[in-house]
């Protein structure tokens, strides 16, 4: 199967302008500083260290940073336990709150004693408030043109602070912490695996792909991806993309997964371990310091999060859903028995 043809470029910002419309009629707020208030003043122990959720703010490279974190239950029973830390990356033009709520990370973190932690990107244009539609939250992933105000903003340097923070705060296991994300969220999951390797057990990443290159000394992390096969913002054949900030060219997924997997030590040959029906499930075998990576394929669905909370207009935007399973779920059954080892591997 090949690639659909090129659309026009003035297609393709007429086409941008209507996605851009459809959006500012779903989206259902504005998430300024005043809903990050609002949000605090309803939690009144939101620096305290203690189960349950938690708003927080933190200043760097120059800018606010806003997270939310879910303290599982029973977090103060034991004061000599430390905690795995996943951190869940939203994807473009949402927010770290809404990401717990609606892939239902808060519920996996009392049911698995997880401490999740998800931050909120800074708006496309930094100085001005964000709002879903026409300045949405973005991460500096690497994919934005290089040009672009959010793209000089330096989120590597917020994740270290973030990571400092929540260790200061609350009783981090160091050698389990994981990173998950959508879209552009995934992709800097993806980047934080490749330019932070000693931090991270494993990272997932659902409909998105890297966008930087790993360092020479980078260490293996392991990676699982999912992705829709009717994902009109990231096709698997590759092509070109529509969305209302940009338009971009998406190289086709499994040479680039196969890269991946290559460059964390992996042997070439992936190994078929689910084929059931509209779901498909590939794994390469680890390479010398354990890392893999395991790539997830949904027919007939877009680019939703599976098992998420479906919203207004998702299937004009973002194409059709096929929740054959819960991501979040799946997601933290890879990272569970995986640990960062004393040496920096996982």
């Amino acid at each position: 199967m090949t690639a659909p043809p090129p659309i026009p470029p003035d297609r393709a910002r007429w086409l941008g302008l209507i996605v851009l419309a459809v959006l500012a009629l779903a989206a259902r707020r504005t998430e300024g500083p005043e809903a990050f208030a609002s949000a605090n003043a309803a939690h009144p122990h939101a620096g305290d260290a203690r189960e349950g959720r938690h708003l927080g703010s933190i200043e760097v490279a120059g800018h606010a940073w806003t997270f939310a974190l879910h303290v599982p239950a029973g977090y103060d029973d034991d004061p000599r336990r430390r905690w795995p830390l996943v951190l869940a990356l939203h994807g473009a033009s949402g927010s770290g709150p809404a990401f717990l709520d609606e892939a239902h990370w808060d519920d996996l973190a009392d049911r698995e004693g997880v401490i999740v932690a998800a931050p909120s990107g800074l708006p496309l244009r930094p100085l001005v408030n964000p709002s879903r539609a026409f300045n949405p939250r973005l991460w500096n992933s690497g994919q934005h043109p290089p040009d672009r105000p959010r793209s000089r903003v330096d989120d590597l340097a917020f994740f270290d602070a973030l990571l400092a923070e929540i260790a200061r705060r609350w009783r981090i296991d160091p050698d389990r912490i994981y990173a998950a994300g959508h879209s552009n969220g995934g992709a800097m999951a993806l980047r934080l695996a490749a330019e932070r390797s000693e931090v991270f057990a494993a990272v997932a990443s659902v409909a998105g792909l890297r966008y930087v290159e790993p360092p020479e000394d980078a260490q293996g992390v392991s990676i699982l991806t999912i992705f829709g096969g009717a994902d009109p913002l990231l096709p698997t054949e590759g092509g070109l993309s529509v969305l209302p900030w940009e338009v971009r060219r998406t190289p086709e997924i499994l040479p680039e997964l196969r890269r991946y997997a290559a460059q964390i030590g992996c042997p070439e040959t992936s190994t078929v371990i689910e084929h059931d029906g509209l779901l498909h499930s590939f794994c390469y075998p680890p390479g010398p310091d354990g890392a893999t990576l395991k790539f997830i394929l949904i027919d007939r669905h877009g680019h939703a999060w599976p098992g998420g909370r479906a919203h207004l207009a998702e299937p004009i935007l973002i194409g059709p859903r096929n929740d054959l399973i819960d991501a979040t779920t799946v997601i933290w059954k890879f990272f569970a028995h995986r640990r960062r080892r004393p040496d920096g591997s996982t």
